[in-house]
């Protein structure tokens, strides 16, 4: 393979994401490093401008995200086009609550699904009443 496009020995030897990020993600594409990478393909410009509810989950685990960074919650008192429900738990990982299966205790409990589809639909529920009460 064609290792020219990237730092291929940076990528090997990083031990961070930072490190591969600074090696690899922002060598392909053209960015100056992984700051300039966050700064650019960041959401947090972008929530003041959503037009619809939005629910937004982070874990405190995700190796992906800085645990010391947690935007504050949006509104449209505050100043949002819609409200924004940020949530951190403390487990998670990286896309850890798409793909959790439910173990046998979790079955025999008569819990009919994993987390997230259980919290979708509590907040999905939550926007219906809120929008029946005005």
């Amino acid at each position: 393979p064609d290792t020219s496009l990237f730092d291929y020995k940076g990528c090997m030897s990083a031990t961070t994401i930072a490190e591969f990020e600074n090696a690899f993600i922002a060598k392909i594409y053209g960015f100056e490093d992984n700051i300039d990478y966050y700064k650019q393909s960041s959401c947090c410009y972008y929530l003041p401008g959503v037009a619809v509810p939005m629910l937004i989950i982070n874990a405190g685990d995700d190796p992906f995200f800085d645990q010391d960074f947690f935007p504050i919650e949006e509104s449209v008192d505050g100043g949002s086009m819609a409200p924004i429900k940020m949530e951190r738990t403390e487990h998670g990982g990286h896309l850890g609550f798409m793909f959790h299966q439910l173990s046998d205790a979790e079955k025999r409990s008569e819990k009919s699904a994993s987390w997230i589809p259980m919290e979708l639909s509590r907040f999905i529920t939550h926007v219906h009443e809120y929008e029946d009460a005005e």
